[in-house]
């Protein structure tokens, strides 16, 4: 407080002067979400005309805080997931909040241990980064604070999302390989393992059926039921390789790890691509433009995303009942891994 004409100036006088809530001032001082930018702005001015002591100068402000959830099985993803990580830095920095990326171990994961929540920050909600259990989900749901997803839904748990649009940006990829003249094409990716690859699943069964295309069950390779599993590995993809007796003339692989993966299990075998099956990816990571051949693929504005997340975890301080879900549209790449067959 601050001495006013023989009077301390309260947060009440601020209020008074305003005509607002006493609450909002205590909002603007502390820097907390739940005040326009303008209203914090003629509040700090009247505290300021008032002499009340400037909030920046308090030893009891906690910082606002943005905890970011990153599942084991990313620790080693530098692909895909480094962009959205910056972007989360740099969006949260820019709109006054710390940035705080918590690990969680498979066995964290298993006893639904939630990440510890520093006692000196203002937890503002949860970032989650890539494919949890939903039973972990339910766990950070159940504590109370804002979630917003970034690349995978769930439609267990009432929480945002910002992701590609996978679905729309799956039937463009098929619809490039039949406009190349392909009728045999499989897919590739672990349809139960993931909301988004199963989303990418539908939109190549649609681009298949509105454009006269035979699905051929025997082409695909959609993982194991049973498990948790990427078939973003060689080791793991040519198991299910090795049991399909006749290839497809092309594959829609639903990311580009899974692509990469598969095209070296091709050239192992003496096949080329895209001379013999031609290979389209999804997500558009760096090693695409550098792998022989350059791989075709669907590109998603990661940085973007990464932005969009912040902000959304931002308006749901003050909007924490409207459930949003943010498709980012996809960008076909064309490289060298499609071959025409017309």
């Amino acid at each position: 407080m601050a001495i006013q004409n023989g009077k301390r100036t309260t947060m009440d006088d601020i209020a008074k002067r305003l005509g607002i809530s006493k609450n909002s001032v205590s909002l603007a001082l502390n820097n907390r979400a739940g005040v326009s930018d303008e209203l914090r702005k003629r509040i700090l001015e009247t505290a300021s005309e008032l002499d009340y002591r400037h909030f920046s100068a308090r030893t009891d402000i906690k910082t606002n805080c943005i905890v970011v959830v990153v599942p084991e099985y990313l620790q080693n993803d530098t692909f895909f997931y480094s962009d959205i990580f910056w972007s989360i830095e740099r969006e949260a920095k820019k709109r006054g909040y710390l940035s705080i990326n918590s690990g969680v171990s498979s066995k964290a994961e298993k006893n639904l241990t939630p990440p510890a929540i520093p006692a000196e920050m203002n937890m503002c909600g949860f970032l989650v980064i890539g494919i949890l259990n939903e039973e972990y989900l339910k766990k950070l749901y159940s504590l109370g604070f804002p979630i917003v997803t970034v690349d995978i839904t769930y439609h267990s748990v009432p929480v945002n999302s910002v992701g590609s649009s996978n679905f729309n940006g799956a039937y463009t990829a098929v619809s490039y390989l039949i406009d190349s003249g392909h009728q045999e094409i499989g897919f590739v990716g672990p349809i139960n393992a993931a909301q988004s690859v199963f989303e990418r699943w539908c939109g190549f069964q649609q681009a298949l059926m509105q454009r006269g295309v035979a699905n051929r069950p025997e082409f695909h390779i959609v993982g194991a039921s049973d498990r948790f599993e990427l078939l973003d590995t060689a080791n793991v993809l040519e198991r299910y390789l090795n049991t399909i007796a006749t290839y497809p003339t092309a594959w829609f692989c639903a990311g580009d790890r899974i692509a990469v993966a598969l095209i070296s299990l091709l050239q192992q075998k003496g096949l080329t691509v895209p001379g013999d099956i031609s290979v389209i990816g999804y997500d558009d990571i760096p090693i695409s433009q550098t792998i022989a051949p350059s791989l075709t693929t669907i590109r998603v504005n990661r940085k973007l995303m990464g932005m969009l997340a912040v902000e959304r975890l931002i308006e749901l301080q003050t909007d924490p009942y409207r459930i949003v879900h943010i498709g980012l549209p996809g960008t076909l790449i064309v490289r060298d891994s499609v071959r025409a067959l017309q």
